[in-house]
């Protein structure tokens, strides 16, 4: 037995929104519930009567669960269309309904449960379908707020980032690095002077032999946000020596991992533009052929460079290289660490 409630306009009694009727149902073995035909009370003969019982248990839930419908008639009237409403315990449900000053001071109180609300509503958002709309609404309703909350969780974001290297900056592995740079990409944004955005990991820049072999894989491929110029970023570790033996009287040339690593993103940079254009129909994202910049990041100057000697020959070398930028670990870090004390100051 179940009881279907509907909820009506009543214009002679509004406080009375909810109607229903009380059903029998049956089903087989893997079938859905169907109501059993039945006959209507105006049969009834002389004497004859009908007894519908309710257990104490089914009572309580039947008015329980009608207070609910009442009060959501009180609120929302009759609803058009299909909707969703979802029951909120009292505890949630009083929650929500405090006023700004209230929740302020409740959030103050327990900064820690703020947080992982806060970080529950993010999860929403960045999974929800209809994320735009949502982001849209919030928007137009906090547009004054917005701007101050973005920018904190972006120095957040960077603060962690900052502290994630200073712990792993002995970390010897390159697949290592791929992952924490591909999962900190806006690290990779500060290389330039002018914004980039990464559009691909191992990202395959042609090369391959009639027996598909051979291929070419950069570590990242990238594109300035304005023209949509290619960047080729090729990694090595921290771990990795910027310089060899000395040569003769304080000279020292590039490492060869160092020099392998600059000879390879230009081999890289010479496959792409050699088959940009059969690459393009291959569904490669939208990217503006024009000089491709090669980018190197390897080592760490606080490891290595540690004479005097030492830091002029990297500087000599690096900065007569055509077309190749090198960076350091430490270097790139150390940029956003300065983009942290802008915005901290502001």
């Amino acid at each position: 037995m179940v009881f279907l409630p509907v909820l009506v306009n009543n214009p002679s009694q509004p406080e009375a929104g909810v109607r229903g009727e009380f059903v029998y149902q049956r089903k087989g073995k893997g079938e859905e519930w169907t109501p059993i035909r039945s006959e209507t009370l105006a049969s009834l003969k002389k004497g004859e009567g009908f007894r519908l019982e309710l257990h104490s248990g089914e009572l309580l839930r039947l008015v329980t669960e009608l207070r609910v419908l009442y009060g959501l008639h009180r609120e929302q009237g009759v609803p058009r269309g299909r909707a969703k409403f979802v029951r909120l315990e009292a505890g949630l449900a009083g929650f929500l309904a405090l006023g700004q000053e209230e929740l302020t001071a409740f959030l103050d109180a327990h900064p820690e449960h703020a947080a992982s609300s806060l970080l529950k509503l993010v999860r929403w958002i960045a999974t929800s379908p209809n994320a735009s709309a949502e982001i849209a609404r919030l928007s137009s309703t906090a547009a004054a707020e917005l701007p101050a909350v973005g920018a904190l969780l972006g120095l957040s974001a960077m603060k962690n980032s900052l502290r994630y290297w200073e712990e792993n900056r002995s970390n010897p592995s390159e697949d290592f690095w791929q992952e924490a740079l591909s999962q900190r990409a806006y690290v990779l944004s500060q290389i330039l002077a002018y914004p980039i955005v990464v559009v691909g990991e191992k990202a395959y820049v042609g090369g391959k032999t009639i027996a598909n072999q051979r291929g070419n894989l950069v570590d990242f491929l990238a594109k300035t946000e304005s023209t949509d110029g290619v960047v080729l970023i090729e990694i090595k570790t921290p771990t990795t020596k910027l310089l060899g033996q000395e040569y003769r009287d304080g000279v020292f040339p590039f490492s060869p991992d160092l020099s392998g690593a600059v000879a390879q993103v230009v081999r890289y940079r010479q496959s792409l533009m050699t088959n940009f254009y059969t690459l393009l129909k291959d569904g490669i994202p939208r990217l503006t052929l024009g000089d491709p910049r090669c980018v190197v990041i390897a080592g760490d100057t606080g490891r290595d460079l540690t004479t005097q000697e030492r830091r002029e020959s990297f500087e000599l070398l690096r900065e007569r290289m055509q077309g190749v930028i090198l960076l350091t670990y430490d270097e790139l870090f150390r940029r956003l660490r300065t983009l942290i004390d802008i915005l901290e100051s502001s």
